[in-house]
């Protein structure tokens, strides 16, 4: 088969289009193979191209860079299933055969019948008792096991189709659709197809007309075709008006010759309704679990961002050591995502599904640290009113994260390494010996062996958490990663901030690239968050970013002079209105004709607070 990209959203959705010779390009330009206009898109964006049996994804230094599977990359060796974001656009990389989705439409063509709304108040059945009897029982068989079914299925597709096939036992429909749409303005959400002949095509389109007047008038719509038409076609939509809102229609179709009947419109009206009812559990169902694995993947994440060599490095790492139970110091400067590390190993491990605990050494008071650690018995101490797990406890069979283990206390450090060498623990205030099943990773940004020689930290300790190490790089090693880092955050923070987002600016990238980065990620994600919410304009500018980016810059590049002459004139300026506004921050905001708290965070940015008090 094949390589091919298809469209999954945006203004192609559904196109398909095969590599050719082995490459396919995307942009805005005309020749480009997919031409996206897009505001988003970059004239030359990026290109899949083979190479050496693989498929590569290169983005042409896009002002808003291209993603896989949510990831900004630069080259990205591409698999079956990948998610390529271009833009508001996305795409599907498909190699294998028969993952394309079914891509059922709604035609706007006008519909060749007369449109005839039924309610079920107004259906009569011109029928002898026996017949109708007899339909009866049909038809009472058949909601019994459309009922079974609802109940039984728990996947949505499979539910809808069950459901049709089930339909089209009772009612001589050649083909079936369940159309879900939550409004009229809206494209389908999905449609799920069915067709009597096992290797029938299924419908690909279906009258617009139709399904709305369904949605609308909240009714059955029937359009029988004129008799004896080889063109025309029956066709029978009911709404599926379900607890809070109408979710969608079924939609019937045969041939000219088999007609739809009242008994046939009463029966799938009767069936929508707690067919409606199932299918909105089911999709709010979906959405919760789709919620909570976003939740989960925010809260969890372990992607680590970055192309260069010594992320490589780190990933390979990351893949040898996960699938052991072996303790790991994880070493590195604050800010380089010692944390993320863990994270990525517990999710590498086969413990990926258990708990990971992590508990930062510094945060919590020494008091407070072993109850936290090993959790306590009720009444071990005053204030102890009930029984708690601690961390040990709480990891389960997970993995247990001690973040800044160099802080841990003396007698701390001799109670943890009791714990890691017999596998057991007690509460505070208990008797009762635990079982301590975790996997222990520790990070660290002190030196450890000085702390050693010093006689902060217990070298037998050390070595029990010590068995495999690892050091994160900081940021200004790695500065190949810094733009797709920028990337990714300001992406983020432009979606909660709900403002539009087209990219970083050459000057601020440059700026970026330049900077030393003491506080390292941790710190690069902070100038990102501030570009966002001080910007104005939908792209990150140069005078976006903190001003210690700027000073830093301006006083490490030469030929710099015009910024330092423009801070120097910003710094005059601001001691000038206050000094005339007698110190009035809000007078001398209203003289430069600034917000005063503007005003405040500039004072601050230019540690002027002091060179006001300085005597003229």
């Amino acid at each position: 088969m094949e390589p091919r990209l298809m469209a999954i959203s945006g203004s192609l959705r559904g196109t398909v289009r095969n590599l050719i010779d082995g490459r396919i390009a995307i942009g805005r330009a005309e020749a480009n193979q997919f031409r996206i206009i897009d505001p988003l898109v970059s004239r030359q964006h990026c290109t899949i191209q083979q190479s050496n049996g693989q498929y590569e994804l290169t983005d042409l230094d896009s002002r808003n860079g291209t993603f896989v599977n949510g990831i900004p990359v630069k080259c990205k060796t591409l698999e079956h299933g990948d998610a390529i974001r271009v833009g508001n656009a996305e795409f599907l990389f498909l190699v294998d055969e028969g993952d394309e989705p079914d891509w059922t439409v709604l035609s706007d063509a006008p519909s060749l019948a007369e449109l005839e709304t039924i309610r079920p108040g107004q259906i009569t059945f011109r029928t002898t008792d026996g017949e109708e009897v007899g339909r009866m029982a049909r038809d009472l068989a058949a909601l019994f096991r459309i009922s079974d079914i609802v109940n039984s299925i728990r996947d949505l597709g499979h539910l809808q189709r069950e459901l049709l096939r089930l339909i089209c036992e009772v009612i001589p429909a050649e083909d079936g659709s369940i159309v879900l749409m939550a409004n009229l303005e809206e494209e389908p959400g999905s449609i799920c197809n069915w067709s009597r002949h096992e290797h029938g095509q299924p419908l690909n389109k279906i009258q617009r007309d139709v399904v709305h007047r369904a949605l609308w008038e909240r009714a059955a719509v029937l359009a029988n075709a004129t008799p004896g038409s080889m063109e025309g076609r029956n066709v029978l939509c009911v709404p599926l008006v379900a607890t809070e809102k109408t979710v969608g229609v079924i939609y019937l179709s045969s041939p000219s010759a088999t007609p739809f009947l009242e008994e046939h419109v009463h029966f799938l009206s009767s069936v929508s309704r707690f067919a409606a009812v199932t299918i909105e559990n089911r999709l709010v169902l979906d959405a919760l679990s789709t919620e909570n694995l976003q939740l989960k993947e925010q809260i969890y994440t372990s992607n680590i961002i970055g192309e260069s060599r010594q992320v490589r490095q780190l990933e390979d790492f990351i893949s040898r050591v996960a699938p052991g139970d072996s303790a790991i110091l994880i070493r590195g400067e604050s800010g380089t995502g010692k944390e993320l590390v863990a994270r990525a190993i517990h999710h590498s491990s086969l413990r990926a599904s258990r708990p990971f605990i992590a508990l930062n050494c510094a945060a919590i008071p020494e008091a407070l640290l072993e109850s936290e650690l090993f959790g306590h018995e009720k009444g071990a101490f005053t204030g102890a009113v009930a029984v708690k797990k601690g961390k040990l406890e709480t990891a389960e069979d997970g993995t247990l994260f001690f973040d800044e283990i160099g802080e841990l206390a003396p007698l701390l450090q001799a109670k943890l390494l009791r714990a890691l060498q017999q596998r057991e623990f007690e509460r505070l205030g208990g008797t009762r010996s635990l079982k301590f099943q975790a996997r222990v990773l520790a990070a660290t940004n002190k030196n450890l062996e000085q702390a050693i020689k010093a006689g902060e930290f217990r070298q037998d300790l050390y070595y029990r958490l010590n068995v495999v190490s690892v050091t994160v790089p900081p940021l200004r090693e790695r500065r190949d990663d810094i733009p797709l880092l920028a990337l990714y955050f300001a992406a983020r923070y432009a979606e909660r901030s709900k403002r539009p987002f087209k990219g970083i600016s050459r000057e601020a990238r440059q700026l970026m690239m330049n900077y030393s980065w003491p506080g390292n990620v941790r710190e690069l994600e902070n100038a990102i968050e501030h570009a966002i919410v001080l910007g104005v304009t939908d792209e990150i500018l140069r005078e976006d970013l903190p001003v210690a980016i700027l000073e830093e810059q301006s006083a490490a590049l030469e030929g710099a002079r015009y910024h330092d002459a423009l801070n120097h004139a910003k710094k005059e300026l601001i001691l000038t209105a206050l000094r005339e506004a007698g110190g009035s921050y809000p007078d001398a905001a209203r003289a430069l004709g600034i917000h005063p708290k503007y005003l405040h965070r500039l004072m601050r940015n230019f540690s002027l607070k002091s060179e006001l008090q300085r005597p003229t």
